[in-house]
Protein backbone atom coordinates (compact mmCIF):
# COMPACT_ATOMS: atom_id res chain seq x y z
CA UNK A 1 0.00 0.00 0.00
CA UNK A 2 1.35 3.46 -0.94
CA UNK A 3 -0.21 7.00 -0.64
CA UNK A 4 0.34 8.01 -3.67
CA UNK A 5 -2.75 10.10 -3.84
CA UNK A 6 -0.37 12.37 -1.70
CA UNK A 7 2.37 13.14 -4.25
CA UNK A 8 0.12 15.13 -6.95
CA UNK A 9 0.77 18.40 -4.08
CA UNK A 10 4.10 19.87 -3.46
CA UNK A 11 3.62 21.98 -1.22
CA UNK A 12 6.13 22.99 1.94
CA UNK A 13 4.63 22.29 5.33
CA UNK A 14 6.39 21.47 8.59
CA UNK A 15 5.42 17.25 9.16
CA UNK A 16 6.48 17.63 12.96
CA UNK A 17 4.65 21.40 13.36
CA UNK A 18 2.90 22.36 17.02
CA UNK A 19 -0.30 23.91 18.18
CA UNK A 20 0.55 25.45 21.46
CA UNK A 21 -2.05 26.73 23.93
CA UNK A 22 -1.23 30.50 23.35
CA UNK A 23 -2.56 30.02 19.98
CA UNK A 24 -5.28 28.43 20.24
CA UNK A 25 -7.09 31.80 20.83
CA UNK A 26 -5.80 33.01 17.91
CA UNK A 27 -6.65 31.46 14.47
CA UNK A 28 -3.89 33.05 12.39
CA UNK A 29 -1.50 32.73 15.41
CA UNK A 30 -2.85 28.78 15.11
CA UNK A 31 -2.48 28.97 11.38
CA UNK A 32 1.27 29.59 11.84
CA UNK A 33 1.76 26.97 14.54
CA UNK A 34 0.27 24.15 12.83
CA UNK A 35 0.47 24.40 9.15
CA UNK A 36 -2.20 21.92 8.39
CA UNK A 37 -2.84 21.54 4.35
CA UNK A 38 -5.39 20.01 2.44
CA UNK A 39 -4.85 16.39 1.01
CA UNK A 40 -2.53 14.97 2.93
CA UNK A 41 -2.63 12.55 6.40
CA UNK A 42 -2.11 13.74 9.36
CA UNK A 43 -2.28 12.21 13.06
CA UNK A 44 -3.04 14.57 15.58
CA UNK A 45 -2.18 13.81 19.15
CA UNK A 46 -2.26 15.68 22.95
CA UNK A 47 -2.01 14.43 26.32
CA UNK A 48 -3.01 16.04 29.54
CA UNK A 49 -0.48 18.89 31.46
CA UNK A 50 2.03 16.91 33.24
CA UNK A 51 0.35 13.65 31.86
CA UNK A 52 -2.83 13.88 34.07
CA UNK A 53 -6.15 12.39 33.55
CA UNK A 54 -8.25 14.33 30.51
CA UNK A 55 -11.50 12.04 30.88
CA UNK A 56 -12.93 10.94 34.11
CA UNK A 57 -15.92 9.03 33.30
CA UNK A 58 -17.85 7.49 29.88
CA UNK A 59 -19.95 10.71 29.56
CA UNK A 60 -16.21 12.69 28.67
CA UNK A 61 -15.40 10.14 25.86
CA UNK A 62 -18.71 10.90 24.71
CA UNK A 63 -18.38 14.27 24.66
CA UNK A 64 -14.94 15.01 23.10
CA UNK A 65 -16.40 12.62 20.04
CA UNK A 66 -19.27 15.02 20.02
CA UNK A 67 -17.34 17.85 19.47
CA UNK A 68 -14.41 16.03 17.49
CA UNK A 69 -17.68 15.43 15.16
CA UNK A 70 -18.67 19.09 15.22
CA UNK A 71 -15.22 20.20 14.81
CA UNK A 72 -13.32 18.30 12.73
CA UNK A 73 -15.81 16.55 9.90
CA UNK A 74 -16.43 19.49 8.45
CA UNK A 75 -12.52 20.08 7.28
CA UNK A 76 -11.63 16.09 6.79
CA UNK A 77 -12.06 12.75 6.64
CA UNK A 78 -11.75 10.70 10.18
CA UNK A 79 -9.84 8.20 9.69
CA UNK A 80 -8.99 6.57 13.13
CA UNK A 81 -8.94 8.06 16.76
CA UNK A 82 -7.89 6.38 20.32
CA UNK A 83 -9.26 8.52 23.59
CA UNK A 84 -6.96 7.26 26.67
CA UNK A 85 -7.91 8.00 30.03
CA UNK A 86 -4.67 10.98 29.82
CA UNK A 87 -3.81 11.45 26.03
CA UNK A 88 -5.75 11.26 22.40
CA UNK A 89 -4.77 10.32 18.89
CA UNK A 90 -6.79 10.89 15.90
CA UNK A 91 -5.95 9.96 12.25
CA UNK A 92 -7.27 13.05 9.61
CA UNK A 93 -7.52 13.18 6.05
CA UNK A 94 -7.37 16.87 5.57
CA UNK A 95 -10.05 18.00 2.68
CA UNK A 96 -10.41 21.89 3.29
CA UNK A 97 -8.58 24.08 5.13
CA UNK A 98 -11.21 26.78 5.80
CA UNK A 99 -14.74 26.62 5.70
CA UNK A 100 -18.01 28.87 5.62
CA UNK A 101 -19.43 29.35 9.33
CA UNK A 102 -23.06 30.49 9.86
CA UNK A 103 -22.15 34.08 11.57
CA UNK A 104 -25.28 33.37 13.86
CA UNK A 105 -23.67 30.44 15.16
CA UNK A 106 -20.10 32.11 16.56
CA UNK A 107 -19.93 33.35 19.91
CA UNK A 108 -17.91 36.33 20.87
CA UNK A 109 -15.00 34.83 21.90
CA UNK A 110 -14.70 33.42 18.31
CA UNK A 111 -15.06 37.12 16.66
CA UNK A 112 -17.19 37.49 13.30
CA UNK A 113 -15.61 36.10 10.89
CA UNK A 114 -17.76 34.31 7.97
CA UNK A 115 -15.08 31.67 8.00
CA UNK A 116 -12.64 29.56 10.33
CA UNK A 117 -10.03 27.28 9.44
CA UNK A 118 -9.54 24.02 10.75
CA UNK A 119 -6.75 25.44 12.89
CA UNK A 120 -9.43 27.56 14.84
CA UNK A 121 -12.05 24.81 14.77
CA UNK A 122 -9.38 22.28 16.49
CA UNK A 123 -8.77 25.27 19.03
CA UNK A 124 -12.83 25.25 19.66
CA UNK A 125 -12.66 21.95 19.93
CA UNK A 126 -10.12 21.60 22.66
CA UNK A 127 -11.18 25.01 24.50
CA UNK A 128 -14.78 23.78 24.80
CA UNK A 129 -14.11 20.46 26.42
CA UNK A 130 -11.47 22.02 28.98
CA UNK A 131 -14.37 24.41 30.49
CA UNK A 132 -16.52 21.66 30.73
CA UNK A 133 -13.73 19.34 32.57
CA UNK A 134 -12.85 22.43 34.68
CA UNK A 135 -16.95 22.65 35.58
CA UNK A 136 -17.11 19.20 36.16
CA UNK A 137 -14.04 18.36 37.71
CA UNK A 138 -14.18 22.22 39.43
CA UNK A 139 -10.61 23.01 38.66
CA UNK A 140 -8.68 25.85 36.82
CA UNK A 141 -5.47 25.60 35.18
CA UNK A 142 -4.07 24.11 31.83
CA UNK A 143 -5.73 20.63 30.99
CA UNK A 144 -3.75 19.72 27.96
CA UNK A 145 -0.28 20.35 27.32
CA UNK A 146 0.96 23.06 25.60
CA UNK A 147 1.44 22.16 22.42
CA UNK A 148 -1.27 19.68 20.31
CA UNK A 149 0.98 17.89 17.39
CA UNK A 150 0.78 17.17 14.07
CA UNK A 151 2.54 14.34 12.34
CA UNK A 152 2.17 14.68 8.31
CA UNK A 153 1.67 10.51 7.53
CA UNK A 154 3.79 10.50 4.32
CA UNK A 155 6.06 7.49 3.32
CA UNK A 156 8.15 10.00 1.18
CA UNK A 157 9.30 12.01 4.66
CA UNK A 158 11.57 10.12 6.74
CA UNK A 159 10.39 10.10 10.12
CA UNK A 160 12.03 10.54 12.73
CA UNK A 161 12.04 7.64 15.14
CA UNK A 162 11.82 9.68 18.41
CA UNK A 163 8.22 10.14 16.60
CA UNK A 164 7.32 6.83 17.54
CA UNK A 165 8.72 6.72 20.77
CA UNK A 166 7.44 9.59 22.00
CA UNK A 167 4.03 9.03 20.65
CA UNK A 168 3.19 5.77 21.27
CA UNK A 169 5.42 5.24 24.21
CA UNK A 170 7.48 1.96 21.91
CA UNK A 171 9.71 1.73 19.47
CA UNK A 172 7.52 1.02 15.90
CA UNK A 173 9.18 -0.55 13.41
CA UNK A 174 7.83 -0.30 9.90
CA UNK A 175 6.93 -3.58 8.36
CA UNK A 176 7.48 -4.30 4.72
CA UNK A 177 4.78 -3.34 2.86
CA UNK A 178 3.42 -0.86 5.10
CA UNK A 179 2.80 2.62 4.40
CA UNK A 180 3.26 4.99 8.14
CA UNK A 181 -0.04 5.94 7.16
CA UNK A 182 -1.42 2.12 8.04
CA UNK A 183 1.35 1.60 10.86
CA UNK A 184 -0.05 4.62 12.72
CA UNK A 185 -3.47 3.35 12.12
CA UNK A 186 -2.61 -0.23 13.71
CA UNK A 187 -0.38 1.42 16.38
CA UNK A 188 -3.15 3.74 17.40
CA UNK A 189 -5.54 1.02 18.00
CA UNK A 190 -2.76 -0.83 19.65
CA UNK A 191 -2.32 2.05 22.24
CA UNK A 192 -4.52 0.51 25.12
CA UNK A 193 -2.59 -2.51 25.07
CA UNK A 194 0.73 -0.85 25.29
CA UNK A 195 -0.53 1.36 28.49
CA UNK A 196 -1.77 -2.05 30.04
CA UNK A 197 -5.37 -1.26 29.90
CA UNK A 198 -6.64 -4.18 27.99
CA UNK A 199 -5.13 -7.61 26.64
CA UNK A 200 -6.94 -7.20 23.23
CA UNK A 201 -7.24 -4.31 21.08
CA UNK A 202 -11.27 -4.43 20.51
CA UNK A 203 -11.82 -4.67 24.81
CA UNK A 204 -11.09 -0.71 24.89
CA UNK A 205 -14.09 0.69 23.93
CA UNK A 206 -12.90 4.09 23.15
CA UNK A 207 -11.20 3.51 20.15
CA UNK A 208 -12.10 3.18 16.26
CA UNK A 209 -11.04 -0.05 16.22
CA UNK A 210 -14.33 -2.09 17.33
CA UNK A 211 -15.70 -0.41 13.92
CA UNK A 212 -12.96 -1.06 11.58
CA UNK A 213 -14.08 -4.87 12.94
CA UNK A 214 -17.77 -4.17 12.44
CA UNK A 215 -18.19 -5.26 16.19
CA UNK A 216 -19.63 -1.76 16.15
CA UNK A 217 -21.24 0.93 13.41
CA UNK A 218 -20.27 3.94 14.58
CA UNK A 219 -20.62 6.80 11.77
CA UNK A 220 -17.60 9.17 12.80
CA UNK A 221 -15.15 7.39 10.49
CA UNK A 222 -14.85 7.90 6.74
CA UNK A 223 -15.45 4.57 5.62
CA UNK A 224 -15.22 4.63 1.81
CA UNK A 225 -11.52 6.45 2.14
CA UNK A 226 -10.24 4.19 4.68
CA UNK A 227 -11.56 0.91 2.53
CA UNK A 228 -9.71 2.50 -0.17
CA UNK A 229 -6.50 3.10 1.23
CA UNK A 230 -6.77 -0.73 2.12
CA UNK A 231 -7.23 -0.10 5.51
CA UNK A 232 -10.55 -2.18 6.31
CA UNK A 233 -11.88 -4.86 4.47
CA UNK A 234 -15.42 -6.29 4.35
CA UNK A 235 -16.50 -8.65 6.73
CA UNK A 236 -16.85 -11.42 4.36
CA UNK A 237 -13.44 -10.93 3.46
CA UNK A 238 -11.81 -10.07 6.69
CA UNK A 239 -9.40 -12.46 8.17
CA UNK A 240 -7.48 -13.04 10.92
CA UNK A 241 -4.63 -12.30 8.95
CA UNK A 242 -6.03 -8.84 8.26
CA UNK A 243 -6.84 -7.87 11.59
CA UNK A 244 -4.23 -6.52 14.02
CA UNK A 245 -1.43 -8.53 13.94
CA UNK A 246 -0.66 -11.14 16.78
CA UNK A 247 2.58 -12.16 18.16
CA UNK A 248 3.78 -15.66 19.41
CA UNK A 249 6.02 -15.92 22.07
CA UNK A 250 7.29 -18.50 24.62
CA UNK A 251 8.54 -16.97 27.85
CA UNK A 252 10.93 -19.05 30.00
CA UNK A 253 10.06 -19.23 34.24
CA UNK A 254 12.05 -19.20 36.65
CA UNK A 255 11.60 -18.84 40.53
CA UNK A 256 13.61 -20.42 44.13
CA UNK A 257 11.91 -17.77 46.14
CA UNK A 258 8.30 -19.09 47.68
CA UNK A 259 8.39 -20.40 44.12
CA UNK A 260 4.54 -22.37 43.89
CA UNK A 261 2.99 -18.99 44.99
CA UNK A 262 4.68 -16.36 42.88
CA UNK A 263 4.58 -18.26 39.95
CA UNK A 264 1.13 -19.09 40.65
CA UNK A 265 0.53 -15.13 41.13
CA UNK A 266 2.56 -14.72 38.08
CA UNK A 267 0.29 -16.42 35.22
CA UNK A 268 -3.13 -14.90 37.07
CA UNK A 269 -1.35 -11.48 36.50
CA UNK A 270 0.03 -12.71 33.10
CA UNK A 271 -3.64 -13.82 32.17
CA UNK A 272 -5.10 -10.40 32.66
CA UNK A 273 -2.71 -8.69 29.94
CA UNK A 274 -2.42 -11.32 27.38
CA UNK A 275 -3.52 -14.47 25.89
CA UNK A 276 -1.86 -17.56 27.30
CA UNK A 277 -1.76 -20.52 25.40
CA UNK A 278 -0.37 -23.35 27.21
CA UNK A 279 1.87 -23.40 30.40
CA UNK A 280 4.58 -26.39 30.50
CA UNK A 281 5.17 -28.86 33.61
CA UNK A 282 7.45 -26.96 36.23
CA UNK A 283 11.11 -28.45 36.61
CA UNK A 284 13.26 -28.48 39.60
CA UNK A 285 16.73 -27.62 38.68
CA UNK A 286 20.00 -26.92 40.07
CA UNK A 287 21.08 -23.60 40.83
CA UNK A 288 23.52 -22.10 38.23
CA UNK A 289 26.64 -19.78 39.18
CA UNK A 290 25.67 -19.46 42.84
CA UNK A 291 25.43 -22.95 44.43
CA UNK A 292 24.50 -21.90 48.11
CA UNK A 293 20.78 -20.69 47.13
CA UNK A 294 17.76 -23.12 46.58
CA UNK A 295 16.90 -25.27 43.94
CA UNK A 296 14.81 -23.39 41.36
CA UNK A 297 11.85 -24.01 39.40
CA UNK A 298 11.55 -23.57 35.60
CA UNK A 299 8.90 -23.93 33.21
CA UNK A 300 7.47 -21.97 29.84
CA UNK A 301 4.37 -20.61 29.09
CA UNK A 302 3.25 -19.95 25.40
CA UNK A 303 1.41 -16.72 24.54
CA UNK A 304 -0.33 -14.38 22.02
CA UNK A 305 0.02 -11.02 22.35
CA UNK A 306 -0.52 -7.77 20.43
CA UNK A 307 2.43 -6.23 22.19
CA UNK A 308 5.76 -5.93 20.28
CA UNK A 309 8.83 -7.67 21.82
CA UNK A 310 10.22 -4.12 23.22
CA UNK A 311 6.71 -3.84 25.24
CA UNK A 312 6.09 -7.11 25.73
CA UNK A 313 10.37 -7.37 27.55
CA UNK A 314 8.63 -3.74 29.87
CA UNK A 315 5.52 -5.75 30.44
CA UNK A 316 7.30 -8.38 32.19
CA UNK A 317 9.83 -6.53 33.70
CA UNK A 318 6.97 -4.96 35.66
CA UNK A 319 5.15 -7.78 36.28
CA UNK A 320 8.48 -9.38 37.84
CA UNK A 321 8.72 -5.80 40.34
CA UNK A 322 5.32 -6.41 41.45
CA UNK A 323 6.13 -10.02 42.60
CA UNK A 324 9.48 -8.42 44.49
CA UNK A 325 12.16 -9.46 42.27
CA UNK A 326 15.08 -7.74 43.76
CA UNK A 327 17.55 -6.45 41.15
CA UNK A 328 20.30 -5.49 43.59
CA UNK A 329 22.03 -8.64 44.16
CA UNK A 330 24.41 -11.10 41.79
CA UNK A 331 22.65 -11.64 38.11
CA UNK A 332 22.86 -15.91 39.68
CA UNK A 333 21.14 -14.78 42.88
CA UNK A 334 17.95 -16.01 44.16
CA UNK A 335 14.68 -14.62 43.02
CA UNK A 336 11.07 -14.55 43.53
CA UNK A 337 10.58 -14.62 39.52
CA UNK A 338 12.45 -14.61 36.40
CA UNK A 339 10.86 -14.15 32.89
CA UNK A 340 12.42 -14.19 29.93
CA UNK A 341 11.68 -14.23 26.07
CA UNK A 342 12.86 -18.05 25.06
CA UNK A 343 11.07 -17.70 21.35
CA UNK A 344 9.53 -15.31 19.56
CA UNK A 345 6.84 -16.10 16.36
CA UNK A 346 8.96 -19.49 15.83
CA UNK A 347 12.32 -18.21 16.20
CA UNK A 348 14.19 -18.63 19.15
CA UNK A 349 15.80 -15.53 20.44
CA UNK A 350 17.62 -16.45 23.91
CA UNK A 351 20.87 -18.55 23.75
CA UNK A 352 20.85 -20.12 26.72
CA UNK A 353 18.38 -22.19 24.95
CA UNK A 354 20.90 -24.01 23.57
CA UNK A 355 23.09 -24.54 26.51
CA UNK A 356 19.98 -25.89 29.06
CA UNK A 357 18.40 -28.76 28.59
CA UNK A 358 15.52 -27.77 31.17
CA UNK A 359 14.76 -24.94 28.97
CA UNK A 360 14.59 -26.70 25.99
CA UNK A 361 12.30 -29.24 27.34
CA UNK A 362 9.99 -26.56 28.64
CA UNK A 363 9.62 -24.96 25.29
CA UNK A 364 8.77 -28.47 23.49
CA UNK A 365 6.37 -29.11 26.55
CA UNK A 366 4.49 -25.74 24.79
CA UNK A 367 5.26 -26.37 21.13
CA UNK A 368 6.20 -28.92 19.03
CA UNK A 369 7.58 -26.36 16.48
CA UNK A 370 10.76 -26.94 14.46
CA UNK A 371 12.41 -25.43 16.80
CA UNK A 372 16.59 -27.47 17.33
CA UNK A 373 16.98 -29.86 19.50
Amino acid sequence: MHCVLLNRYHLKWRPGANVSSSDLSSGDDLKQAMDLQPGYYYHIYNRGNNSQKIFFKQENYLFFLKKMREQITPFASIIAWCLMPNHFHIVIFLHKEEVEVNIDTLTQSEGINKTRTVNQSIGILLRSYTRAIQKQENKTGSLFQKHTKAKALVDEIKIDPAYWNTTFGTQINISEGKSYLETSVEYIHKNPVYSGLTKKAEDWEFSSYRDYLEQRKGTLLDYEMIKKEGLMWDSDTLTSSKRITKNICIIGIGSNIDADKNISSMLEILKDRVEVVKVSPMLQTKPIGIENQPDYTNGAVKIKTEHEQKSLIKLLKQIEDQLGRDRTGSKFGPRTIDLDIVAWNGEIVDQDYYTRDFIRASVHAVDDGPFPD
